[in-house]
């Protein structure tokens, strides 16, 4: 027999089982065989957070079963990624056979890797191994995002402080500018079939950001050196909310296919780059956002569609105008004497020959403007440099006709580089982080005969940019860029372009 305290003690031990054995069915039910979060490096080397990395903000705004790792646009999203939180096949012996469609679903429908990165944003927002690990901003950010995502709505925020100054003296110019950019990418899941094969969804960019003494079009450091790149990537000017893309996507055949129309932005999906693909957190000079050459629109009423039918390849078109205005209804402004076709095919590989990950990209282009034809090719290569280096290059290379350089007034191009993520230890802070980085890149571009009257044809640039998290959303970019031969500097003379960002990303 028992005394009372043994009975209380079986009773209690009986309880815990029980309960453990409800959390672990629960679990199970959910797709969960460890309550750990995924982190990754970029997109690539996921591993099971360590809860000494793991940011605060993080674990208190977002159950473990909830989390939606950050995507990586370029990086093919890893099957572990995708498998966070489980979505079970009709018909399997893990779930009843569904019928029907969710509205509104708290999980994407499947999409195959790569297109995953580029649809998906995800709902983890609170990145690990910031100085400090958690704050009150990076918190509330993550409890907002894990919030809107149970309604179908995943988002990328990027809010960032600009100042840039030129060291040397031009005549009648400006040499210091701030800025304010912002920038938000939202998908919103609206439809899903409960076997997760097809959905539908919305795609919407918001663009907003007044400068202090600043306008992209009179005064901006590209104005002031007189060249052909933009060294404030980022920056757009004036005041007022900008909408470069707003679209209705379908996916379809288990997430294979992807067809969406509306006002697109092409840059948002089509040259994407692991290694240099945004000015907050990445180069910051515009050629190295996407190919200068490219006739890469937005604002433009368009269509665009993807299909990645295995693992290893995948292709995507566009088609769009290229005279539109922003937030001007886009109807009136299509014509077939403005318009643009963009073809990429992708080959990605695990571990191209010892290095690493690769992903190596042919584009090709087709343009009327003007009443004029034209063409031109483009390729986009990024590679890891050892199968378990932190080290990755790249390179976008293209050439265009002159009729379709009319588009984007450079006619050929060369940018690459050299990207060290989370340089600065090999363990703790810095690194894992997903935003730690130094890299450097050199650009090339050559003026199309749209672009005079200039004075040098060839145009060269130096960048060198550094990324430094401080807290799980926020981090500091100080960079440096030389422009060698500005096309409309008179004096030959190169610049000297200094800048400092502050940028709050979740």
């Amino acid at each position: 027999m028992l005394s009372g305290g043994g009975v209380i003690l079986h009773a209690m031990k009986t309880a815990y089982r029980t309960l453990a054995m409800a959390a672990a069915l629960a679990a199970a039910a959910q797709g969960q065989t460890a309550l750990q979060y995924v982190e990754t490096m970029f997109g690539w080397d996921p591993y099971a957070g360590n809860p000494s990395q793991v940011s605060g903000s993080l674990r208190r705004g977002l159950a473990t079963h909830e989390q939606q790792s950050r995507r990586y646009p370029g990086v093919p999203t890893h099957e572990s990624i995708l498998r966070q939180v489980e979505r079970y096949l009709s018909g399997t012996d893990k779930a009843p056979r569904c019928h029907g469609w969710r509205l509104l679903p708290s999980t994407p429908q499947r999409f195959m890797p790569y297109l995953d990165s580029i649809f998906v944003p995800g709902n983890t927002c609170a990145e690990p191994c910031g100085i400090i690990s958690e704050d009150a901003l990076s918190t509330s950010a993550q409890r907002v995002k894990t919030a809107l995502s149970r309604v179908g709505l995943q988002y990328n925020l990027t809010l960032s402080a600009n100042y840039t100054a030129l060291p040397q003296h031009f005549t009648g110019r400006q040499r210091d500018f701030m800025a304010f950019n912002n920038v938000a990418n939202f998908t919103w899941f609206l439809l899903k079939h409960c076997d997760d094969t097809q959905g539908l969804f919305l795609s919407l960019e918001m663009d907003w950001g007044p400068g202090v003494n600043y306008n992209e079009r009179k005064r901006s450091a590209q104005g002031s050196i007189g060249s052909l790149s933009n060294p404030q990537g980022s920056l757009r000017g004036g005041n007022g909310v900008f909408i470069p893309n707003l679209a209705l996507g379908y996916s379809a055949f288990d997430g294979k296919w992807v067809g969406m129309v509306g006002t697109i932005d092409t840059t948002d999906f089509l040259d994407q780059n692991a290694y240099s693909a945004s000015w907050s957190g990445n180069l910051t000079n515009e050629a190295f956002n996407f190919n200068p050459c490219l006739p890469l629109e937005w604002a433009n009423w368009g269509y665009l569609t993807a299909w990645q039918p295995c693992k290893h390849f995948y292709t995507m078109y566009a088609t769009t105008g290229c005279n539109g205005k922003i937030n001007h209804n886009p109807f009136p402004y299509i014509s077939s004497n403005a318009w643009v076709h963009i073809g990429e095919i992708g080959l990605i590989t695990d571990n191209f020959l010892g290095l690493g990950p690769g992903t190596y990209r042919f584009q090709y282009t087709s343009t009327r403007y003007r009443k004029e034809n034209g063409s031109g090719v483009a390729l986009n290569f990024q590679q890891r440099l050892g199968a378990s280096s932190h080290l990755g290059a790249f390179t976008r290379c293209g050439l265009l006709d002159e009729d379709a350089a009319t588009v984007s007034n450079v006619r050929a191009c060369m940018t690459g580089g050299l990207v060290l993520q989370a340089p600065f230890r090999s363990s703790g802070w810095g690194s894992k982080s997903n935003n730690d980085q130094v890299a450097l890149g050199f650009l090339w571009e050559r003026a199309a005969r749209s672009a005079k009257p200039y004075m040098n044809k060839d145009e060269y640039g130096l960048e060198l940019s550094a990324v430094m998290q401080l807290t799980p959303t926020f981090y500091l970019q100080p960079d440096v860029q030389y422009i060698f031969n500005p096309v409309h500097e008179t004096s030959h003379a190169g610049a000297l372009v200094l800048q400092l960002q502050g940028v709050l990303k979740f």
